[in-house]
């Protein structure tokens, strides 16, 4: 039984939850699960890259963030089904991996973005989750 279900979400595209949230509720629905929204605000790449931001631009990041996701749970998510928001920063897969495991979740449910060719059939962040999550991953097209 689906008790705890992921539902990784880029809130700057519309395409990584449009698809991925209507089947996340359906389950959540089913089941009577706990949606959790999670958004990954991604690592610089570099610190280099990173010393030409301003100091407090990963702490205003994750509160707008925050505050971003709250809105997307207030406006997409029915009354009737059980939803907690979380934002976190790093490596994108590493993050909906180890959210996964800290709530307990039996799915993940995430859209894969269209791939480019040397990505065939997956985006590289959902084939990383699928690769390396114990849980249950539904991709959707």
């Amino acid at each position: 039984m689906i008790k705890s279900i992921l539902l990784p979400v880029d809130l700057n595209h519309d395409s990584s939850w449009e698809i991925s949230l209507p089947h996340a509720l359906e389950m959540a629905e089913k089941h009577g699960a706990k949606i959790h929204v999670l958004t990954v605000i991604p690592d610089y790449g570099s610190a280099m890259v990173g010393s030409f931001f301003p100091k407090d631009f990963s702490e205003n990041a994750k509160t707008e963030s925050e505050k971003s996701l709250k809105e997307f749970l207030a406006k997409n998510i029915p009354d009737g089904v059980s939803a907690d928001a979380h934002v976190l920063h790093g490596t994108i897969y590493k993050e909906i991996i180890g959210a996964a495991n800290k709530v307990k979740a039996d799915m993940i449910i995430m859209a894969a973005q269209r791939p480019e060719m040397k990505d065939y059939f997956l985006g590289p962040n959902a084939a990383r989750v699928v690769r390396h999550a114990k849980q249950s991953v539904m991709v959707v097209r």
